[in-house]
């Protein structure tokens, strides 16, 4: 039994949704099928999920005593439990819809003749509605539904001129299709470019020039206007469009439910990375900001965690860009939010890198002794880091000798990718023809130095497989400007 569909399901629920759906089981609206209880009554009684008390036999005995053992007897008894299931999922999502519900009970209010309990609960829906910060596209449907039973009980109730309900329910569902639709043609625009996928995406075209001959009217509208400067950023090359974005997820963000805000950052983010690829720095600034702002409107955190890669992106743009006292404060108190299993390498790893960037080279590498990252990308990370550590401290030596087991630790690691692979040895090859400029620069004339300089930073700007791409240019340019 424990291979069932019933235990599967059962073991992803939550702690807290277990205790929800014993009660909704026992409960006697929802459930009184008496056999049910008792069969879910001794799972959860079971500590494992994989326990030899869920065997069929031993379960059957506990909610058929005295009873020969049938297995079909039983398999319908965990078939009603997944049905019920099924009904605790579809109770819990309606709960979570506020509006939803109200205008649930509007039906039936209006689908049973009290007109008085309708007119109390349209009056209250109203008010909850007008007082709603959030305008997302759900909004608009069930401002649809609203208008939509109001001319049908004008309808019902001898009314037939009604005050333009019907349009305003058709209004209010056009706003619902037209935001759906730019939020679901960003989602596969995204696709395209991570996967190659190709898809037909019909009617843009005609959808994008009825907006801009609409655009007083959609750009109040956030959950129109935002996917829409969303599309025209990633089908134009046009970076007007991402900084009218981003104002207006500064102002607009609190409009839309927690997954769906953190999502439009997404797509904010995603273009800015793509900048960077390209090359153009400046972008550092604005992906900054981006992290920030979603910082400010609570958009950084998923159920009170902070993903690790967030955190570390967050603490190499703030080094980079020399905000080290927003950084360092970043990186203390938003410790606690990093997910347990990793949280003390996380942190430890980026309070190197910010010393690092400070140039406290010894206290960057004693704490990099402390970190034990087992994933390849960490580990990945920090040995970029202690390269960069010795090339600031102009130990060659130690340099030279971490260059070869980090070469020979790329070669032989199979987890890696095979473009990361490539990525990483350019980094290690680019890193020793520049050691060896450097070593050889008495022996050449300034002119030659700078000429073999000019060479590699050519060379490195072309390739498009570097690891720390970006220090590389960078520590070019200070040799350039100043030396070493």
């Amino acid at each position: 039994m424990y291979k069932s569909k019933l235990i599967q399901y059962l073991s992803a629920f939550s702690a807290q949704d277990l205790r929800l759906f014993k009660d909704f089981a026992h409960s006697p609206y929802f459930n009184k099928h008496e056999k049910t209880k008792n069969l879910l009554d001794y799972i959860l009684k079971v500590k494992a999920w994989d326990s030899p008390l869920l065997q069929k036999e031993k379960a059957f005995k506990k909610v058929f005593p005295n009873k020969p053992f049938e297995e079909q007897h039983l398999r319908t008894v965990m078939s009603y439990l997944v049905q019920l299931i099924f009904r605790f999922y579809s109770q819990k999502h309606q709960e979570s819809t506020p509006s939803g519900q109200q205008i649930a009970v509007l039906e039936m209010a209006l689908q049973n003749g009290q007109k008085k309990m309708f007119k109390s609960q349209s009056m209250l829906w109203k008010r909850n509605y007008l007082k709603s910060s959030i305008q997302d596209s759900a909004y608009f449907l069930h401002a649809s539904r609203y208008q939509r039973l109001l001319d049908n009980f004008d309808i019902n109730y001898g009314n037939r001129a009604s005050g333009g309900f019907l349009e305003k329910a058709l209004t209010n569902f056009d706003t619902y299709y037209i935001g759906e639709k730019l939020r679901m043609t960003c989602e596969m625009l995204a696709r395209v470019q991570v996967t190659g996928q190709h898809y037909s995406f019909s009617l843009m075209p005609e959808l994008i020039a009825f907006l801009k001959k609409e655009k007083t009217h959609f750009e109040s509208i956030p959950g129109v206007w935002i996917y829409y400067l969303i599309y025209k950023m990633m089908t134009e090359d046009q970076s007007s469009h991402f900084f009218e974005l981003k104002k207006r997820l500064k102002k607009d963000s609190s409009s839309f439910k927690y997954q769906e805000g953190r999502d439009l950052y997404t797509h904010a983010l995603n273009y800015c990375i793509g900048r960077l690829n390209f090359g153009e720095t400046t972008f550092k600034k604005e992906t900054f900001e981006l992290y920030q702002q979603m910082l400010k409107n609570n958009l950084l955190h998923i159920e009170n965690t902070l993903p690790q890669w967030d955190y570390t992106n967050i603490i190499a743009l703030g080094c980079d860009l020399e905000e080290s006292e927003w950084t360092e404060h970043f990186i203390h108190q938003q410790k606690q939010y990093l997910p347990k299993a990793e949280r003390e390498n996380t942190f430890t790893y980026n309070l190197a890198a910010y010393h690092h960037s400070q140039k406290e080279y010894d206290q960057a590498l004693r704490l990099l002794q402390k970190v034990e990252f087992t994933e390849v990308y960490n580990n990945l990370l920090t040995r970029i880091l202690i390269l960069k550590i010795y090339f600031g401290t102009k130990d060659w030596q130690a340099l030279e000798y971490h260059l070869e087991t980090f070469r020979i630790y790329l070669i032989r690691n199979k987890n890696l990718g095979e473009g990361r692979r490539k990525s990483g040895l350019n980094l290690i090859k680019y890193t020793r023809t520049l050691c060896r400029l450097l070593e050889a620069k008495n022996a050449l004339s300034k002119k030659q130095f700078d000429e073999k300089i000019d060479i590699l930073e050519g060379q490195i700007k072309g390739d498009e497989k570097v690891l720390s791409k970006s220090w590389l240019l960078k520590v070019l340019g200070a040799v350039t400007i100043a030396g070493i």
